[in-house]
């Protein structure tokens, strides 16, 4: 499908509302965008307490194993969904933006009992697969993730349903609550001796905590809105945007979600190259998160907007690029400079082979950073069909890397060819939203934005070349690059008046002590021209 469907379906449930003044899209995305960065950093803090204390105690060769087994359960659980939270959010999302909540309702209980009889039934067959592939070793651990199954693959409908709602907190929630969960689990697992089966008790207990958390309000938003069937039009709809979404899924799998693992344990005698690589990807992923907040929190926006007002849909498109790659850049690239003394710190001495595998897979999530608001754009315009077959190209492109790398480089050949076809694919993503609608780069900021992020790089690496012992150069070379950027955002004037205008939105929605540090950092980097300044 690779022209642009009508949203418009001919149903006397509602009427359109008026599109909200755009103060109120602010307020909304800006309180989205604190929740989503809150789960961001919870997130994040839990997978370095975690990940650190794991790799240390268990050890790169069963750490291998158990990684593997961890994302087959996880990848099945994405595979087997058959594009059902994609649909969720996308349609939810349209029919809340059109003041249609009896439609938005009906789409929520379909997909959520689709997702439910799907998870039991692959739980079924991942419970056979256990007993008669694993290894006995690895055989308990083995089925306690196939059981995590269950409550992970229900989660993505209700999560999905708070983020068409435009409503984070909800999500937040659910995930500090099964963040404490799964610490608390893992620190008991590995202080009571009982390692991996602990661990992956752990991951069964806190996915059925925040599906239950995420779950509740939901349902609770649905209690006062009518019941009406969902109509035939729209279930055609959603089943042919869910087969693509389904394609697409498995290309996301294949392009952005490690399945360069698969080509690891196949063509790579030695298993700790399977834990190098995961181990780097995994905290690559979560800071490179930390850019993406914004465009996650603009995105159920995105989706709502294409019932509201297109134009508008348009230009948040833009803009959003902009404000990620001014994250992505210098926390990506700072994350680069810093590898070597960050790997010998927090992982030690078993992990330093990984040291180049970390440096290029830091660089090269750049693509994948950025990629969120285009990539929404086409889903909200059900414009899917392009990014499928592009995506074939670069799955293929992947794979074929992968089969030409790993055997002689291992984790960095697999990191090589991730990166290689994340790069293609944000190209030609970025390329169809470019010339396909009115979305354009500001370009001048862009280069401002790259000249502060290369000086920041610049005295980072200065830092990290010097002889001292690794811990000092990870506590002086990160506040320095931070001081830098910001000294130097200000200098190149990398942020403008608009800008300034939207970042103060946020602050007064910020509790008063972090909103008043908030709004004197934007003061720095934006400052008053003086005669403003002077007539305050």
């Amino acid at each position: 499908m690779t022209t642009q469907s009508n949203p418009e379906i001919s149903l006397k449930i509602l009427t359109l509302p008026p599109p909200p003044p755009a103060s109120s899209h602010a307020r909304v995305i800006g309180r989205n965008f604190i929740f989503m960065g809150l789960e961001v950093v919870i997130t994040l803090v839990c997978t370095l307490l975690t990940t650190v204390v794991i790799a240390r105690v268990i050890g790169p060769t069963r750490l291998g194993y158990f990684n593997l087994i961890f994302w087959l359960t996880s990848i099945t659980c994405s595979v087997g969904s058959l594009g059902i939270p994609l649909t969720t959010f996308k349609y939810m999302g349209e029919f809340l933006g059109g003041g249609k909540k009896e439609l938005a309702r009906a789409v929520f209980f379909y997909n959520l009992w689709a997702q439910t009889v799907i998870a039991s039934a692959l739980t079924v067959i991942g419970m056979v697969a256990v007993f008669t592939l694993v290894a006995p070793a690895y055989r308990v651990c083995s089925i306690l993730l196939v059981l995590s199954m269950v409550p992970n693959m229900i989660t993505f409908v209700p999560s999905q349903a708070n983020s068409a709602a435009e409503d984070a907190a909800l999500n937040t929630l659910g995930a500090f609550v099964g963040a404490i969960v799964y610490v608390v689990a893992v620190a008991a697992s590995l202080l009571l001796g009982w390692n991996l089966i602990g661990i992956a008790a752990g991951v069964l207990v806190y996915r059925t905590a925040e599906l239950a958390v995420k779950t509740v309000p939901v349902l609770k938003s649905m209690k006062s809105v009518s019941r009406v069937p969902l109509p035939r039009e729209i279930r055609k709809r959603m089943f042919s945007f869910s087969g693509l979404s389904t394609g697409l899924m498995i290309l996301q799998i294949v392009i952005w979600d490690r399945s360069d693992i698969i080509f690891l344990k196949l063509l790579q005698p030695d298993i700790r190259q399977l834990a190098f690589f995961s181990v780097c990807f995994s905290v690559a992923d979560r800071l490179m998160r930390m850019p993406q907040t914004f465009a996650n929190a603009l995105s159920a926006t995105q989706m709502a907007e294409y019932g509201r007002d297109k134009d508008r849909l348009f230009r948040m498109t833009s803009k959003a690029s902009t404000y990620v790659l001014l994250g992505a850049l210098p926390i990506l690239i700072g994350l680069a400079c810093i590898g070597g003394p960050f790997v010998r710190v927090m992982y030690g001495p078993q992990y330093l082979p990984a040291i180049p595998v970390f440096i290029v897979v830091a660089l090269l999530s750049i693509p994948r950073a950025i990629l969120t608001p285009a990539q929404t754009l086409l889903y909200s315009a059900e414009d899917l069909g392009f990014v499928l077959r592009w995506g074939c190209v670069a799955a293929a492109i992947n794979v074929l890397l992968d089969l030409t790398l790993i055997p002689s480089h291992g984790a960095l050949g697999a990191a090589w060819a991730n990166g290689a076809a994340q790069t293609f694919a944000a190209l030609t993503i970025w390329g169809r939203v470019l010339l396909r609608y009115p979305v354009r780069i500001d370009t001048p900021v862009l280069l401002r934005l790259s000249a502060a992020t290369l000086a920041m790089a610049i005295v980072v690496l200065g830092i990290v070349a010097t002889p001292f012992d690794p811990l000092v150069k990870l506590s002086v070379a990160v506040p320095a690059g931070a001081i830098v950027f910001l000294v130097t955002s200000r200098m190149f004037s990398v942020l403008q008046k608009d800008d300034r205008r939207r970042l103060l939105v946020f602050s007064a929605l910020l509790p008063t002590g972090v909103g008043s540090s908030f709004e004197r950092l934007v003061n720095f980097l934006i400052p008053l021209p003086p005669a403003v300044e002077s007539s305050r």
